[in-house]
This record gives structure tokens, C-alpha cells and sequence, in this order.
């Protein structure tokens, strides 16, 4: 290797006195030169061309770790060649350049710099600086470019941040594929069964469940204060977050504040408040929006659009509905169960989102209440609550589990446990089964006396799971991706 300690680097009218042992510690284009045995690789001059000067020297600034300082050769006699310092100006960092290079319209002249000269290390810093402002850009060049762990970090840092993505202009311009294909890569990863449980008057806890007997596994959480104290909020999971919305506190309070956790981050964040204060509401997730259905004295229903970042109302119920079901199935909403005003509501009701319209499918001869509800495709369960025969009169309080076929208008009794509450439960779909906890018990019970059943939709079993939690009340299960 030749002894000369500096490279002049030229590119068109440009020159650059570089130190050699820099460019071959992080340039694998000057690592090969240097060592290939050609003429160049003793010379004290290396020529470029098909680079831009401001990825050329941005690239230099990287690997220089200083600002980048040149001269024409025709100068070079008169100033002599410009060396690149090796400290960086005072309040800046290593990534600064990156942000100064997107706001000069620089980025793809930079990453086709740093891919000719194979400067991984500012491949890698590219990818450790991703920012909602930079990620759209980085991923349009690195495409161009065939960097393609580049391309999949931008994908992973929009997934990981998708609604902040879903509300920018320029996310928005792009083709829905680009929306499919971020949407998609969130929802990859590991299928979690979390429970979000008020441990006390004044904490929450968020578990996950570990399989084969192990428990409950605590997740780091902050928890934002204004979610403490409150009863009878809505909780869904859209998008792969959590959202918690509405209830009300111990001094009968009204909320209408919002919040969502995100698994990617274990951040939880406020979101814009409901239009309305709601408590013993349905909150759902339908179509990519979230719906706030009725409440307490409430026939109003309103949406949130992650896109917009508002909630909006839409057609409110037919009527006020106490203690009444709701689930999505197919891209509707439906009701059931309740009473009404005039007394027990016997009606199946449906909202169609698209025509913003509510309608009566179906009246049953049954009159539930409290239930909990999921849907498999066209399939709607009902868990637990009361159930009163309209024929006989007879009503039952027992942990049963019936479904109503919503095509053909079916309603069958699947499963039946007369020794088990069916009040004050929670449950969710998740894998192949659904999973049912008991939402509060007496502290003197312990965990031993929690209900914690799965009930497996193919084989029309229903099993005791092991590892209830043993504290907690105001209780909600959910099915999740974590990454």
C-alpha cells in the first residue's frame, strides 16, 4: 500500500484532500482501489465522475466526520487544496447532515454517493435517523438504488409510526398500494393475548399472557394520569394499537378523553377527545375507523378517523340502549340486546357504514343483556350476560355462549356453564379461540375463583386456561401483534 498519507479527490471542477486511511476504513470502493495493484491505488489523485458534488460531499463529510471544504484545481496553486477537518462544527451531531441534506432536496444524491463508494456505515446511519420527514424520501431512493435493507427499515419505521404516517400529506399522495403494503407489515409479528387490568384505585398494569402454564408477564408501560379512576370506558384494538376511550370517574364524572397504546413504540399517547362524554359505550374498530356506539342515556355515535385525526358524528341509534351488546362482522356494525326506553329491545340492529344508515334485520324471541360479543365472519357470539325466553318467561344468569348467524338468521346455544357468573366478564377472539376472563372479583376470592375459560370455535370445546391473574378489576382483553 502506498505510504502517501492524503488522497486529492476530483470530481469536475471540484477537489478534495482526504486522508487515505479514512477512505479505506469506511469506503469499500477506495478499500478495493487502494489495494487492487493498479496504477491508482499508489497515485496521490483518484477521479470520479457520475456523482453529484453534494453526495460527493456528503459522503466525505460522513466519513470525515468534518465539515467538507474544496477548490477548483485551477485555484490550487494559489490557496492550495482544502483538507477536510476532523471535527464537526460546535452543537451538531453525526446525523446532522442527514436532516440538512432532505431539507437541500439532497437525499438521493446523497445515497447514490454513499452506494457507488459503498459506504455502509452511512447506509446504516440512514437507517438509524429515519424520521416521519425522511422515510417517504429514503425509501423512494434506496429503491432506485436496490438498498433494499435500507427500503425494509423505512417500511418497518412507517409501520411502526403508521397513524403519524396516515395523517401527512405526503404519505397520502402515495398509491393506496403503499398504504396496504405499511398496514400489512405492522400487522406482522407475534399474535399476543394482552389484558389491561386497574390494579387498585390509582395504577394500571398492561400483562401479557405466556403459554404452557407460565402467566402473566408485566409490559413496560407509563400510563397517562387521565386515565386513572375511570369505570365503564370502551376499549378496541385498530391498526394494531389499543385505544381506551370515555367512562367516567368515581365522582361521577363524564370522560370524553381518548388514549392509544402502541406496541411497536410501548408508548401510550392522548388522542383527540370524542365529541361527546360516554361511559358503558361500545367502542369499535370497522372498515379502519374507530365507532363510539351510544352510551349511557346516549343514542348519538360518533367516529374516528386516524387519517383525519377527528371524530366525527354519524347516524345515531334508533333509540337510547342500556346494558346492550354491539360487534363488527363483515364491515357492519351490529346491536343487540338492551332495553330501550319503552322497555326490552328484542330488535337486531345493523349500521352500514358506506351508507351511513341504520336498519332492523331481525327480532328475537330472546331478550339478552350484558352480553360480550365477537364476530367470525358472518358468525356474531354472544358470551355470558343474561338471557330471558320470551315464550316461558325464564331467565338465567350463566356463563353460556350462544351464536347468531347474521346471513341466516340463526340463533343456536353452543355452550352453557350453570356453576359460572355470565356478568362482569370480558373476552376476545384470539388464534383459534375465544378467550373469556372474569372482569372483577371480590378481593377475599383471589384468582382461584377467576373465570378464565377458552372457547375453541372449530371443535365447539370449551377449557379452563391456566394462570388467571390473581389481582386486578376493570378488565380488558385483547388480541395483538407484537414486534
Amino acid at each position: 500500500m502506498s505510504s502517501v498519507e492524503t488522497v486529492q479527490i476530483l470530481l469536475g471542477s471540484r477537489c478534495y484532500l482526504v486522508p487515505r486511511d479514512q477512505l479505506v476504513a469506511q469506503s469499500g470502493f477506495f478499500q478495493a482501489l487502494f489495494r487492487s495493484g493498479m496504477r491508482e491505488s499508489t497515485g496521490e489523485v483518484v477521479t470520479l465522475h457520475g456523482l453529484t458534488h453534494e453526495g460527493l460531499e456528503g459522503v466525505l463529510r460522513h466519513i470525515t466526520g468534518g465539515p467538507v471544504q474544496a477548490c477548483s484545481p485551477v485555484e490550487e496553486a494559489k490557496c492550495g487544496l482544502k483538507a477536510l477537518t476532523s471535527e464537526c462544527p460546535s452543537g451538531q451531531d453525526e446525523s446532522t447532515f442527514v436532516q440538512e441534506a432532505m431539507a437541500q432536496g439532497q437525499l438521493q444524491a446523497l445515497v447514490e454517493a454513499a452506494c457507488y463508494l459503498q459506504v455502509q456505515g452511512l447506509l446504516s446511519l440512514l437507517q438509524s435517523s429515519l424520521s416521519a420527514d425522511t422515510c417517504l424520501d429514503l425509501l423512494e431512493v434506496s429503491q432506485i438504488h436496490g438498498q433494499w435493507d435500507l427500503a425494509a427499515a423505512c417500511f418497518s419505521y412507517m409501520a411502526a409510526h403508521y397513524h403519524c404516517m396516515l395523517q401527512r400529506a405526503d404519505f397520502q399522495e402515495n398509491p393506496e398500494s403503499l398504504n396496504e403494503r405499511v398496514l400489512q407489515e405492522r400487522l406482522r409479528g407475534v399474535p399476543a393475548l394482552l389484558l389491561l387490568s386497574q390494579q387498585g384505585d390509582d395504577s394500571w398494569v398492561l400483562l401479557r399472557y405466556i403459554e404452557g402454564g407460565v402467566g402473566w408477564q408485566v409490559m413496560p408501560s407509563v400510563f397517562p394520569q387521565s386515565m386513572l379512576r375511570v369505570q365503564g370506558y370502551g376499549a378496541a384494538s385498530l391498526n394494531n394499537y389499543l385505544f381506551v376511550a370515555g367512562g367516567t370517574r368515581e365522582n361521577g364524572q363524564e370522560v370524553s378523553a381518548v388514549h392509544s397504546y402502541n406496541p411497536s413504540t410501548g408508548f401510550w399517547s392522548e388522542e383527540p377527545a370524542m365529541n361527546q362524554k360516554r361511559y358503558n359505550f361500545r367502542l369499535l374498530a370497522v372498515n379502519g375507523s374507530l365507532f363510539a356506539v351510544g352510551g349511557q342515556s346516549l343514542h348519538t355515535m360518533e367516529s374516528f378517523n386516524p387519517a383525519q385525526n377527528t371524530w366525527n358524528l354519524v347516524a345515531p341509534l334508533p333509540d337510547p340502549l342500556v346494558e346492550f351488546s354491539a360487534c363488527e362482522s363483515l364491515g357492519k356494525i351490529y346491536v343487540v340486546g338492551g332495553y330501550t326506553p319503552r322497555g326490552r329491545n328484542l330488535k337486531v340492529l345493523r349500521y352500514c357504514p358506506l351508507a351511513d344508515q341504520w336498519s332492523e334485520i331481525d327480532i328475537w324471541r330472546h331478550h339478552v343483556r350484558k352480553q360480550q360479543m365477537v364476530s367470525i365472519e358472518e358468525t356474531l357470539y354472544l358470551v355470558g350476560g343474561f338471557i330471558r325466553d320470551g315464550l316461558s318467561g325464564e331467565s338465567e344468569d350463566s356463563l353460556n355462549i350462544h351464536s347468531y348467524n347474521t346471513r341466516t338468521r340463526e340463533f343456536s346455544c353452543l355452550k352453557v356453564n350453570t356453576s359460572k357468573s355470565g356478568l362482569s366478564i370480558c373476552c376476545t377472539l384470539h388464534n383459534d379461540g375465544i378467550y373469556i376472563l372474569s372482569r372483577d372479583v371480590n378481593p377475599g376470592m383471589m384468582g382461584k375463583h377467576r373465570v378464565f375459560l377458552k372457547y375453541c370455535v372449530f371443535s365447539e370445546v370449551c377449557e379452563y386456561v391456566r394462570g388467571a391473574p390473581s389481582e386486578g378489576h376493570n378488565m380488558q382483553l385483547f388480541s395483538i401483534y407484537l414486534p
